[in-house]
């Protein structure tokens, strides 16, 4: 039989808000610093991926858009913010010629940053990559 002051702690682990999200700071394609409190008041869809991913983000990307002008013809404007996890080749540079060489949303705000602003972003929202 277990404890009641580990059944207690197990009951207040499985509920109440989730431990997921937290504060960034990190750049758009033009060296701007974009903070998490920036985007505070609006609905906010994060996507987490590289541009060096020839399958898998491209078309999950697409399908984003899709639902995205869908949403949009029904009046509900989401902001999609893309997040890179490869920090070293994804520069402002690449954000930029991706995102414009590309048929996503118009309104993907592409993020990049430092190794350590990148991980700390991931780490908040329980992303993790090598």
């Amino acid at each position: 039989m277990r404890h009641p002051q580990v059944l207690k702690l197990a009951r207040q682990r499985a509920s109440g808000r989730p431990d997921l999200g937290g504060p960034f700071s990190l750049l758009d394609p033009d060296g701007k610093p974009v903070r998490s409190a920036d985007l505070h008041g609006r609905w906010v869809l994060l996507y987490f991926g590289f541009t060096k991913c020839p399958d898998i983000c491209p078309q999950e990307m697409e399908k984003i858009s899709n639902v995205l002008t869908r949403l949009d013809s029904r009046g509900m404007e989401i902001q999609p913010v893309f997040i890179t996890i490869d920090p070293a080749r994804d520069d402002a540079a690449r954000l930029r010629s991706y995102f414009k060489n590309e048929d996503f949303h118009p309104r993907f705000l592409p993020l990049t940053g430092t190794f350590d602003a990148v991980r700390k972003a991931c780490r908040a929202y329980r992303v993790y990559f090598t």
